[in-house]
């Protein structure tokens, strides 16, 4: 199994909107991109993701731009996935109709709803880089 690159560099992109969060900052594709080294093409499909979930929002004009939806501490891993995966982080067929086939369905399925779980339980917030500590940046969220 292997998170796809898209949902990884989707936290990279939120954890960089996160940085902001506290100052309202409308932040442009070619910062965030840059900051995350992504093309901006990818990061305008990843964005608009994010935006169809409720989990960023865009703002048109020459000053606009993306911000977080919400504070990063209510977001979650699991919203973050859900937003480009859907709801099953791991994927099984119900099988070829054999014996066991049913079985090995349910269990992929409770593999699924573990992961979920676990990722509720961890907040955008605890992505974000930290700057170092002597760099003087003002790092607040």
């Amino acid at each position: 199994m292997r998170l796809p690159l898209k949902t990884e560099y989707a936290c990279q992109v939120l954890a960089q909107l996160a940085l902001t969060y506290s100052k309202d900052d409308v932040r442009q594709v070619d910062d965030l991109a840059r900051a995350e080294s992504l093309s901006p093409n990818y990061s305008v499909q990843i964005l608009t993701a994010l935006r169809q979930a409720g989990l960023v929002i865009s703002r048109r004009g020459k000053n606009g731009g993306y911000l977080l939806a919400r504070h990063p501490e209510d977001i979650t891993l699991a919203e973050i996935a859900s937003a480009m995966e859907g709801e099953h982080l791991v994927e099984s067929s119900p099988g070829n109709g054999g014996m066991s086939a049913s079985g090995v369905h349910a269990a992929w399925l409770r593999v699924n709803e573990a992961m979920l779980d676990c990722c509720r339980a961890i907040r955008l917030s605890e992505l974000v880089a930290k700057p170092e500590e002597d760099d003087g940046a003002d790092w607040v969220i």
